[in-house]
């Protein structure tokens, strides 16, 4: 098997590198930025771990390894909660004490919550997974027990609660909220317990349809609701619910009864940060809105203060809106502004036609039409109709923002355009406004676009920042809020809301702002805003490495220095809640180093410009939050062979204590270690990758190798590989079967996808064959999505890989350039033009890139084993083109099986097809890389069967 390019008309030539490697491309390259002249690659030694007491990872020791999720800190940040969950299994719950590490664990457990003081808390336990999978169907599942487990962080002693659905901790930490579960799905109501933590005294408050518990102090609101049985004329009994909203001080055991009476629903309970007000909705039941033929009606705000009985209703009316339910009623931080939502008041519904009761009406053609299923894909919509389709429950729900003054109970509409998305901020005098509706239609094949608006918050005034920006650009208030920042056109502008003036900012330094590295045929996206300074004169922003103070009075600084002169990428964490930084702040700085993928974190002082580098190394940290009280960080720590587990440490990194061990099984097995090398493709640009090789590793054997790639993958030296069985290879899975794992870097040139992946790939899997690492007769490639498209091309150029697989490819860019992702109804054309298929012009400027780009239309030159995988119900790639590829593998005589996994999205979401999937893979290489025997599915194929949904 030949280990080059195939040469080939469409291709203008191979050229033979140092290595013995060869890349090729029919187009002309433009000149590559070496990112610099330090060789990473060196000769990996054997490995020194001894495998006599490991063994492979199976199938089911992958479905053991768990993840953290749900963390949960207490308000005095003193004790955490976490669930850690398996791929497949039971999840246990954890209470850990931050400052020594002390744990408690309930098996069965999820959804933890804390009390304030960090005292008590609560999880819900589940019937194991062994019953729940055992239960005929929901309703025997729904039937199993559910409990809440409280917990006393101190001593560890735990108390079953039966029978309860969800719960929650007051304000105060006095008491726990239970809510039972139903009897019957069909009740309306179910039973709110308070569980005083103190005494254990239990008290039933209510039948209740809803209930909220305010985040600081002893208030707990619910809605209770009772029935009345009234007769009718037919004697027959119909039931009129009867809603009250009660606010309970659980510290004075005082009920207010805040709203009586209703018989309509009340909802949307919310309590400021304060705990001193609370916001509720009140508006017609379901059954009510059928009756009057309404699709939606408006709300009425209510609103409820600490110290009086009942609540008070709050005018917002506006001329043809209605206050939207969809919008839940929300309070600023310091308690002064509450923002709703209003959408156009289109609440009429159509009225169904009635049954025919003479013969002109049979034959009425109005009435016959009223049938109809008809959608109209109009050329100048907004939104394509597979869009509208796709958006219309999130259409109904959008709304128009406004903002009530909570001191004078005053309205101010900030919008009269459901398409505006406030990004809401704790600014008290302005917001940012986006808003992308001139641009819809172009959506489809040019990106998203939109414009920025400057909004007074007192009156509603509304300055236009920018016009028709790229959506990934948004903008920065000033703390004082007179101020935007935001990048246009690769440069950094700031508008002046009092002036209306706006001006360039960093027009004195010679450094981008954007990508350098951008290769998609779109303006680069800028390194972002770390944040504005406190008094508003200057904001920090990041070029490709370093961190920069542009002042307003048109003044720059290099804050980090040495970032760019050391390849070490300085980025600020965001360790509290404030607007921006105070001029004489600490910074805690995340570290990445782009040559040698080594992270850290350190710390800078604005006042002074001093950097410290607070801990550094051939590992990955990522920061999780601070703990101001307890002047800790928790972060986390991995690499490839350390799984990342939760850590605190104090602020100089000097004490460090490891709160989580959730993998201790992981030391029973193979696992291996990672190496960075480097190459050089055709055109002279140095690229990278990993290689990971198994414990036991022998630098004198040559290895199967299995190439698994997307895009860029070498910064993943130091990430641990999520343990899940999905649509990728496991590498520690593959790892323990002896086989070697290479993720290549890879760079594309714009109008050729497909040669730029083939010039990346082959001098690096060449590299690793002169290193000696990898069997040169036993290479296999594999790719999902986009590498899956880049794997059904690159076989089309070579016959390096003894087998390859290809999961949901583009294979004919011709068609799928008009096709449509149904999962978000937007059209494909985008992706082509703007986006990550990199072809630049339309199909109609420039039909050949298209057609050179598709591997269809050179099926007859691919000699490789394919394997495809797709979802018959994918949202991303439509699965058509799978079987366009299959059809001309096929009609060729070339060996190739697709596996269609029926009713499966984009990813595998069904657990059986995806261990089916990671078994056929494994069987697929081991029969083409190993020389074992061919499965009989890829001998013979399996006939159809009709599967049971």
């Amino acid at each position: 098997m030949s280990n080059t390019v195939r040469g080939f008309s469409r291709l203008a030539g191979c050229l033979l590198l140092a290595f013995a490697s060869v890349a090729c491309s029919q187009y002309q390259s433009t000149t590559p930025m070496v990112r610099g002249d330090v060789a990473t690659s060196a000769v990996i030694q054997s490995s020194q771990i001894s495998t006599a007491n490991l063994k492979p990872l199976s199938l089911n020791d992958i479905m053991q390894f768990r993840e953290i999720s749900q963390r949960q800190v207490s308000k005095n940040q003193q004790v955490m909660l976490y669930t850690a969950m398996p791929d497949f299994g039971d999840s246990t719950g954890y209470v850990v004490h931050i400052a020594s590490g002390q744990q408690f664990s309930v098996p069965n457990a999820d959804r933890g919550q804390v009390s304030a003081n960090g005292a008590y808390a609560l999880f819900r336990q589940q019937a194991p997974l062994l019953a729940r999978e055992q239960a005929a169907d929901k309703k025997a599942r729904d039937a199993l027990e559910q409990n809440a487990v409280l917990i006393n962080t101190a001593t560890g002693e735990s108390q079953v609660i039966a029978n309860i659905d969800r719960f929650a901790f007051s304000g105060d930490s006095h008491y726990a909220l239970l809510v039972v579960r139903k009897a019957d799905s069909k009740d309306e109501t179910q039973s709110l317990q308070a569980l005083h933590l103190a005494s254990g005294k239990l008290t039933t408050l209510g039948q209740v349809t809803d209930f909220a518990a305010a985040e600081t102090g002893p208030l707990v609101a619910w809605v209770a609701q009772h029935t009345d049985k009234a007769s009718k004329n037919n004697n027959a009994s119909e039931s009129a619910a009867q809603q009250a909203l009660i606010v309970w001080d659980s510290a004075a055991n005082q009920q207010y009864a805040a709203f009586a009476g209703a018989v309509q629903k009340l909802q949307q309970l919310q309590f400021n940060e304060q705990g001193t007000q609370l916001a509720f909705f009140q508006g017609p039941t379901k059954a009510q809105l059928a009756a009057s033929k309404q699709a939606e009606a408006a709300q009425q705000l209510w609103l409820w203060s600490a110290g009086k009985e009942a609540a008070q209703p709050v005018n917002t009316a506006r001329d043809g809106w209605l206050l939207s339910e969809h919008y839940a009623p929300r309070f600023s931080k310091d308690g002064q502004r509450l923002f709703v939502g209003h959408r156009p008041d289109l609440s009429e519904q159509v009225a169904k036609p009635a049954l025919p009761q003479t013969e002109a009406e049979l034959y009425d053609i109005n009435r016959l039409l009223a049938d109809r299923r008809l959608q109209v894909w109009h050329g100048e919509d907004e939104r394509i109709n597979s869009q509208q389709k796709a958006e219309y429950k999130e259409a109904q729900k959008r709304t128009a923002p406004s903002v009530i003054w909570l001191d004078n109970l005053t309205m101010v509409v900030l919008s009269s355009d459901v398409e505006d998305w406030l990004r809401l901020t704790e600014h008290s005098t302005a917001q940012l406004m986006s808003n992308g509706r001139l641009y819809l239609k172009q959506l489809s094949w040019n990106g998203r676009l939109h414009d920025m608006w400057h909004v007074d918050l007192k009156t509603g005034k509304r300055q236009a920042v920018f016009t028709a920006n790229r959506s990934q650009e948004w903008a920065h208030l000033s703390p004082d809020g007179r101020y935007v920042v935001y990048l246009q056109d690769s440069q950094y502008r700031v508008f002046d809301s009092q002036t209306g003036q706006q001006q360039v900012l960093g027009s004195d330094v010679a450094v981008s702002w954007v990508d350098e590295e951008n290769d998609v045929p779109m303006p680069a996206r800028s390194y972002g805003v770390a944040g504005w300074l406190a008094d508003s004169t200057a904001v920090l922003v990041y070029d490709r490495f370093d961190i920069w103070a542009l002042s307003l009075d048109g003044t720059s600084q290099n804050l980090t220095k040495q970032g760019r002169n050391n390849q070490q990428q300085y980025r600020v964490e965001k360790t509290d809640e404030t607007l921006a930084f105070a001029p004489n702040a600490t910074l805690l700085l995340a570290m990445y180093h782009e040559e040698n993928k080594g992270y850290g974190f350190a710390k800078f002082e604005l006042a002074n410009g001093a950097l410290t580098t607070l801990i550094q190394g051939a590992k990955r940290y990522d920061f999780i939050e601070a703990l101001e009280q307890q002047q800790r960080y928790l972060f986390t720590e991995q690499s490839f062979r350390q799984f990342p587990d939760l850590w605190q440490a104090s602020y100089d990194f000097s004490e460090r204590l490891q709160l989580t061990q959730v993998n201790p099984q992981q030391s029973e097995f193979i696992w291996g270690d990672s190496h960075l090398i480097d190459w050089t493709t055709a055109d002279g640009e140095r690229l990278q990758g990993v290689v990971l090789t198994p414990d036991g590793y022998d630098a004198n054997k040559r290895y199967p190798v299995m190439v698994y790639y997307y895009e860029q993958f070498s910064q993943r030296l130091n990430h641990y590989n999520q343990m899940k069985i999905n649509h990728r290879p496991n590498f520690p899975f593959y790892l323990g079967q002896d086989y070697v794992v290479f993720l290549p870097d890879v760079r594309f040139r714009e109008g050729a996808p497909g040669p730029s992946a083939t010039e990346s790939l082959v001098p690096g899997v060449q590299k690793l064959i002169d290193l000696g690492i990898a069997d040169p007769k036993a290479i296999g490639l594999h790719g999902h999505s986009w590498s899956g498209y880049q794997t059904a091309f690159v076989v089309t150029e070579t016959d390096m890989f003894a087998a390859a697989v290809s999961g949901a490819p583009v294979s004919n860019m011709t068609s799928a350039y008009s096709g449509i992702r149904w999962e978000s109804g937007l059209a494909r054309q985008f992706q082509y033009e703007t986006g990550q298929s990199r072809i630049g012009p339309s199909m109609f400027e420039n039909l050949k890139p298209y057609i050179d780009n598709s591997p269809v239309f050179f099926a007859d030159r691919i000699n490789t084993p394919m394997l495809i995988q797709f979802g018959d119900d994918d949202g991303a790639v439509p699965w058509e083109q799978g079987i366009e590829y299959y059809l001309a593998l096929r009609r060729l005589n070339k060996p190739v099986v697709m596996l269609q996994y029926e009713g499966e999205p984009h990813h595998l979401k069904q657990y059986a097809n995806k261990i089916d999937y990671t078994i056929k893979m494994l069987e697929f290489f081991d029969h083409y890389l190993k020389g074992k025997p061919a499965p009989q599915w890829w001998q013979q194929g399996m006939p159809y069967q009709p599967n049971s949904k």
